[in-house]
């Protein structure tokens, strides 16, 4: 409900009557509780996704750091250069699908080298 009279859809009042101070008074109270109620919520989402905002920061930077310790030729054999490492962290680049070498690759199972003593 409008506390102001005859309120276009623009928040003006249509005839332009001039508001008593106890309208005025009533419609500066509304709004400010609009805006601390949509300020709480607003603060409450940001608290909730913080966490995970800053594990994948972290996911991100531990990235970054492991691709810029590699040397040019590692880079090279995995598809990279150097300036594409912060686009390549933030998945801006397209890979194509690791296609099988051959048919028997796609369903071969992994063999685990366990030593002798513990066999």
């Amino acid at each position: 409900m409008n506390t102001l009279r005859n309120q276009t859809a623009f928040a003006f009042p249509a005839n332009l009557a001039p508001l008593t101070p106890a309208e005025v008074e009533a419609y500066a109270r509304r709004i400010r509780a609009e805006a601390i109620a949509d300020l709480i919520f607003k603060a409450w989402v940001a608290l909730k996704s913080a966490p995970a905002r800053i594990k994948a920061y972290v996911a991100a930077q531990r990235a970054l750091n492991e691709l810029n310790s590699l040397d040019d030729a590692m880079l090279r054999d995995i598809g990279l250069s150097r300036s594409q490492i912060p686009a390549a962290v933030a998945g801006l680049i397209a890979r194509p699908a690791a296609t099988p070498v051959n048919e028997n690759a796609a369903a071969a199972q992994v063999t685990r080298l366990v030593p002798r003593h513990a066999a």
